[in-house]
């Protein structure tokens, strides 16, 4: 086995070496592993695992984080449904937990765009492993540590800035691979009544709504809430609080404090324990039902596009987007199906897709010279997108989405 990749026996959150596994999407590169040119590169087994004691879902091999993340093609401002997420998102944090003086921290701070909503009087640093990353938050005038967060970095910052009333973790917890060294470093670093809050894809939304494209190398934990749980305890920390949220296809925000602080958990925390035990998440039926609906989709997807096929007919992918890279590599669909893939993001414009090597241009392409089908891989925008006025007149004059997930339809 490449010397890039290392196999777990054991669970991230609770050492348990019994570890189901119920889905295997094969070998594909990394999801967001662009490339200047059509080249060979380099695959990783994807099989995700639940662990039959603490019913944490995880992937059983860890890529190298640096080949992950040490230059990395998503910048979290490129999306306006993400940049307005993230404005209310510091409104909320700021109105609940900040006082006089407080300091933020946001783990994986990507390009600051969180950050950077939050008023002066609040002082913020971010954390960002990716160089290109991090200095377009610097620039956006976001103080940025180029590191990987744990527990050495936590002492460092607690050392040199003080302790962190607000420690943030916004699609970056599920990256971990070491969850404990995370906890470490938040125990260093928060304040006595301070609140680590994360936002991760729940585990809920994804088994239920069929979002295996979710599982990519760098998701390699897939929280519920009783997993968030049983981590936390485990550092006399508990979950305070739960948030549905509606981006990615279905997000929580968990808020997470100190037993010590004497908070007690909100009614939300409770239901939506019952909820996942009602759906049977502590057992094996509903993880190997869900692997059955992803392989029914992958035929479905199949034949559609082999009947869509037989026409003279133009198809392209909007959004070069991670999770549209697994359905692309594991459906093995390439530019033989997909004359390109239509992206906003300008570092991706120009390169090609991982592992299937389908062009990426940009959206100019796309409206100056419409297809008849355009195949929604950014699907959780999916009303943002169908919203937008350029998006209506390519459907007014015939054009189509297709949409694959959760489940496979022409719109």
């Amino acid at each position: 086995m490449s010397a890039n990749v290392t196999v777990r026996h054991r669970c991230r959150v609770c050492d348990s070496h019994r570890l189901y596994s119920f889905l295997d999407l094969g070998e594909m590169p990394p999801a967001n592993a662009f490339l200047d040119k059509p080249s060979g590169q380099e695959s990783f087994p994807l099989e995700a695992v639940v662990c039959e004691d603490c019913d944490h879902v995880q992937l059983r091999h860890t890529v190298d984080p640096e080949l992950l993340f040490g230059e990395y093609h998503y910048f979290s401002s490129a999306s306006a449904p993400m940049s307005e997420h993230f404005d209310a998102y510091a409104d909320a944090v700021d109105d609940r937990y900040l006082d006089t003086d407080p300091f933020v921290v946001e783990i994986g701070s990507n390009d600051g765009v969180l950050l950077s909503q939050f008023p002066d009087r609040v002082g913020v640093l971010g954390v960002e492993p990716a160089a290109n990353v991090a200095e377009a938050a610097r620039e956006r005038g976001v103080e940025t540590l180029v590191e990987f967060f744990g527990s050495d970095v936590g002492a460092r910052i607690r050392d040199n800035y003080g302790r962190a009333d607000a420690i943030l973790a916004n699609n970056v917890v599920g990256h971990i691979d070491d969850l404990h060294g995370l906890m470490t470093g938040v125990d260093t670093l928060l304040a006595s009544q301070g609140v680590f809050v994360v936002e991760v894809p729940y585990l809920v939304d994804t088994v239920a709504n069929n979002q295996f494209d979710q599982i990519y190398h760098e998701h390699l934990s897939y929280f519920s809430v009783r997993s968030f749980q049983r981590l936390a305890e485990q550092f006399d920390m508990r979950v305070v609080d739960v948030e549905r949220q509606s981006v990615h296809g279905g997000t929580i925000r968990v808020h997470i404090q100190r037993q010590a602080a004497g908070r007690s958990p909100t009614r939300m925390v409770r239901d939506l324990e019952t909820l996942e035990l009602a759906l049977g998440l502590d057992g094996r039926e509903a993880y190997d039902e869900f692997a059955h609906r992803v392989d029914r989709t992958r035929t479905g997807i199949t034949k559609l596009f082999d009947r869509l096929k037989t026409g003279d007919v133009t198809i392209v992918g909007y959004g070069a987007t991670a999770k549209g890279n697994v359905l692309l590599n594991y459906c093995d669909i390439g530019p033989e199906t997909l004359a390109y893939i239509l992206d906003t993001t300008p570092a991706k414009q120009g390169t090609y897709s991982p592992g299937m090597h389908v062009p990426v241009r940009e959206p100019a392409v796309f409206y100056e010279d419409p297809p008849e089908y355009a195949v929604l891989l950014a699907w959780n925008y999916r009303d943002a997108i169908l919203r937008n006025e350029a998006e209506r007149e390519f459907r007014k004059a015939g054009g189509q989405f297709v949409l694959p997930i959760p489940a496979v339809d022409i719109i």
